[in-house]
């Protein structure tokens, strides 16, 4: 929507100046923000990859050096971290095969930013729920349930993977917030531009 305001001044001296907001152009801005969620996107998966590719590595070496029956509470938190290791290594090498370009306009861009941003606070709410569920798991395993070393085990696991993916959602969730607010700032760009006998105000949303 483009409202535009004349101020009709009297006389008839021209005006030879022209103002704008501080800040780059709309179009500018977007192309930049663009590049950097493409860059954040990328970053993030890689993240996950590697969070992913560690857990996956040393639950198989704990699995393998680990007797499941005489170390139950080492070789359960080992299988359930090789299990999503696998999980979120898999989920990143998909993201960074699929990965497109975002769009340079700013709305789209926008929205972009904001479905991702979205997808980020979904994953920190689910990352409190698996460290929820695995502590749950390890005080349950002190009132008297069946394979006490399991429940420890998967438990502690759970928890670490929660806190883990927290933290690396987190970085990129309040990284989006940063970008959304300079869309949203640049959403409204106000200009000051000369006309014959008069100033011409607009602003442009």
């Amino acid at each position: 929507m483009i409202a535009l305001i004349s101020v009709v001044f009297a006389g008839t001296f021209g005006l030879g100046a022209r103002g704008q907001s501080a800040g780059p152009p709309p179009d500018s801005l977007a192309q930049v923000q663009s590049a950097q969620l493409s860059d954040a996107k990328n970053a993030h998966l890689w993240r996950v990859g590697a969070w992913g590719g560690v857990n996956a590595l040393g639950g198989f070496v704990l699995v393998w050096a680990s007797s499941r029956s005489a170390q139950s509470t080492r070789w359960h938190f080992g299988a359930m971290s090789a299990g999503w290791g696998l999980v979120n290594t898999g989920i990143a090498a998909g993201g960074l095969l699929t990965s497109g370009t975002p769009p340079v306009e700013v709305g789209p861009l926008w929205a972009a930013e904001r479905q991702f941003h979205d997808v980020l606070l979904f994953n920190l709410g689910l990352n409190v729920a698996y460290s929820a569920v695995g502590a749950t798991m390890l005080g349950a395993s002190h009132y008297g349930v069946g394979n006490t070393g399991r429940w420890r085990g998967f438990g502690t696991s759970l928890i670490l993977q929660g806190v883990g993916l927290l933290v690396l959602d987190g970085i990129a969730f309040w990284a989006s917030r940063s970008r959304l607010s300079s869309l949203l700032d640049a959403g409204v760009q106000l200009s000051v531009h000369p006309a014959p006998a008069r100033l011409a105000l607009t602003l442009q949303s």
